[in-house]
């Protein structure tokens, strides 16, 4: 019987030196200022002790999940990789495990490996302002040393782990707003000039990485990964020498088939402004760019979830470009932490034209998040549980979520 593999198509491996967090707590503390004490004072006095209280539990709830966040990014990544591992085997009291006898089981099926593609953000932002603080100047965050570090987590993985049940193949992080044309072109050479698209070649170089960028060659990323509230635009109108930059990315991309995931709901670590991000950000900025290059192998990440609309009118659009294009993909990447978002998902499908149902369960894949996951989510064992024993999807619709669809989107088969 041949070897079966689970995919967790989007995930992150992060340590704190990689994100700006000034950046994130700057975003909150603007957030915090949007509420008058006018509004909050209304708020109170409409509220019954009940909800009081439950908001206050609520707020509880926040802090401690931030806090279990903040307590993985303090590991490197090849710890971070071990503890997803170890909480998977139910080293954390997660019972049953879903890691039992080397075995993966989740959803009713069984498998022999999961293949993690860590998303690499490029977090070298130009455009920074300084902060308000005594050191103001912003920090620099070159993708060189987040790539040094991935690659470090990925050989410790490989020596520590018992099991070694994660096969773990990075996408590389790219802004084009942060290079010239000739730094994306250089990249996009060393990084992927003899691209294969499979999975034996990348295994080849599964955690032989020993220290030097200068080892980095083809075949150690799967794909490129994008991020819209960084400021990078996937089709920016009226700027020419931008638009040639996306242009090469893309017809590159799409020569070496090389996958392409973009982050595409309206929340997310946002960097440029407000307005800016959710423009970057929705579906419709694909169109111009699918219509030039059509063969994209494209996974636009969250399947288009808004806040007020987690399967509403982004969806919709996502599922349009899935009946036109051939390789357009989407994964469901922290929706899940809430159990009932499969409830909504199974609604959107039921709803569907029959053609595009069924476009649908072969484009749809599993993603998990981890570890930004853990800002609504306890775990990453609890997020693989609501997944696995959802009632609204079958052992074979999840079983296409998790395995045969996203082999798809990496490998063409």
């Amino acid at each position: 019987m041949s070897e079966r593999t689970f995919y967790d198509i989007h995930c992150h491996a992060m340590n704190m030196s990689h994100p700006y967090m000034m950046a994130f707590v700057a975003r909150c503390v603007r957030s915090l200022r949007e509420i008058t004490m006018a509004e909050i004072l209304k708020s109170i006095r409409t509220m019954t002790k009940i909800r009081i209280i439950r908001e206050l539990l609520d707020m509880a709830f926040a802090v401690n999940e931030t806090r279990n966040l903040i307590s993985v990014l303090e590991n490197d990544v090849g710890g971070l990789f071990l503890i997803m591992e170890e909480c998977l085997s139910g080293v954390y009291g997660f019972d049953p495990p879903f890691i039992r006898n080397g075995k993966f089981r989740v959803g009713g099926c069984e498998y022999d490996k999961i293949v993690l593609t860590p998303l690499m953000m490029d977090f070298e932002y130009r455009a920074m302002a300084p902060s308000t603080t005594y050191y103001s100047k912003p920090a620099q965050k070159p993708l060189s040393e987040q790539i040094i570090d991935v690659f470090n987590g990925i050989a410790k993985y490989i020596q520590k782990s018992e099991i070694k049940i994660f096969e773990i193949y990075p996408f590389f992080g790219i802004n084009t707003r942060n290079y010239t044309r000739e730094k994306i072109a250089h990249n996009l050479e060393k990084y992927f000039s003899g691209y294969k698209r499979s999975r034996p070649e990348l295994k080849k170089n599964l955690g032989t990485f020993r220290g030097s960028l200068s080892e980095i060659t083809p075949n150690y990323f799967a794909g490129i990964k994008v991020y819209p509230p960084l400021g990078f635009d996937p089709w920016p109108h009226g700027e020419r020498e931008e638009l040639e930059k996306v242009r090469l990315l893309y017809a590159f991309c799409e020569e070496k088939r090389i996958p392409i995931t973009a982050h595409c709901n309206d929340e997310g670590f946002t960097v440029c402004g407000e307005k800016e991000a959710l423009l970057y950000t929705s579906p419709e900025r694909w169109s111009d760019a699918l219509a030039e290059y059509p063969g994209l192998i494209l996974n636009l990440a969250h399947f288009g979830r808004q806040s007020d609309a987690p399967a509403g009118e982004w969806a919709r659009r996502i599922s349009q470009f899935m009946m036109k294009y051939d390789h357009v993909y989407s994964d469901f990447a922290f929706n899940g932490v809430d159990p009932n978002y499969y409830e909504q998902l199974r609604k959107f499908f039921s709803k569907a034209p029959s053609a595009i149902k069924e476009r649908l369960y072969q484009r749809i894949l599993f993603g998990s998040d981890f570890m930004m996951s853990l800002l609504k989510i306890e775990s990453y064992s609890l997020y693989m549980k609501y997944f696995s024993e959802t009632p609204y999807f079958t052992a074979e619709e999840k079983n296409a979520f998790g395995s045969v669809n996203p082999s798809k989107f990496l490998f063409g088969r």
